[in-house]
């Protein structure tokens, strides 16, 4: 088993046998909760990337990815030679180095914001960096489809938010291949052959053709299903304010398939330092 965006949005529906408007329109925000709730409790190597850059000399701070989630490890490269800082809290820096005008070859960082590492000592240099750390994949929200139009009045354009006259969904077309066929991100419901979509920027017009089939799956909706779908139940039996026992139900069924799902991803990591000849002490 695995879900396309379109089908976890109908299992949510079946699974709370709800098709109320607004229950409908926060589709994506239950999606959203559970995937987050997932990447921020299992680290997977699946989601592991490297990034290089370089400190600032006399500048503290050293800028965060967009799609950070947590570290693997920091290091920067000082005469040749690679050096891994040790990650601590923010208040650690600040004791160990409450003079930001202080330098050297950088030993420590924390996470300081959403947008910024704090190093210490402050670099004395430009040195190159590299960041081994887990990412936020793409959301399951973001699945796309491509329509076509006819009758077409004006020229739609890409990054733009158009809106159906009939179903009142809205999306952002993504890509323009052609003046009359686009990619759009799906909505949180569905548009409907036949009605006109207006775009919110250009003011063009054009009625909808032919709709594609939505086959996007991600990581997650792939290898996880399940816990992709408790999830949402529990995000989305709580907005309902749901009975405290479905709610108690469907949250010790992601804790259990959460649990599988770290149990999985240890076993990869305990995989691959195997295979790269390195042994690690047993986690628990």
């Amino acid at each position: 088993m695995s879900y396309t965006y379109t089908e976890l949005k109908t299992s949510i529906k079946d699974y709370t046998d709800n098709q109320e408007a607004t229950f409908v329109s926060h589709l994506d925000r239950y999606i959203l909760s559970a995937e987050e709730r997932i990447f921020k409790n299992v680290d997977l190597e699946y989601f592991r990337k490297n990034v290089t850059g370089s400190t600032t000399s006399g500048n503290e701070f050293l800028a965060v990815p967009l799609d950070y989630l947590s570290s693997f490890s920091l290091s920067v490269t000082n005469n040749s030679a690679k050096e891994f800082l040790q990650q601590r809290d923010v208040n650690f820096i600040q004791e160990y180095n409450p003079n930001p005008a202080t330098t050297g070859v950088p030993r420590y960082y924390a996470l300081y914001d959403v947008s910024n590492f704090i190093l210490a000592p402050t670099p004395n240099a430009n040195f190159d960096v590299e960041l081994h750390y887990y990412y936020r994949p793409e959301s399951l929200t973001n699945s796309k489809i491509e329509i076509t139009v006819n009758n077409v009045t004006g020229a739609f354009q890409a990054n733009e938010k158009i809106t159906g006259s009939t179903s009142a969904e809205v999306s952002t077309i993504t890509t323009l291949t052609t003046a009359t066929q686009f990619t759009i991100i799906i909505p949180t419901g569905d548009f409907v052959v036949g009605e006109t979509i207006t775009g919110g920027t250009s003011g063009a017009t054009g009625v909808i053709a032919t709709i594609s089939e939505d086959t996007t799956k991600t990581w997650l909706s792939t290898n996880a299903p399940n816990t992709m779908l408790y999830g949402c139940l529990v995000e989305a039996y709580t907005f309902m304010k749901g009975e405290a026992d479905l709610i108690t139900l469907y949250q010790n069924r992601f804790v259990e398939s959460l649990s599988r799902l770290k149990n999985y991803g240890e076993a990869m990591e305990n995989t691959d330092t195997y295979r790269d000849g390195l042994v690690r002490a047993n986690r628990t």
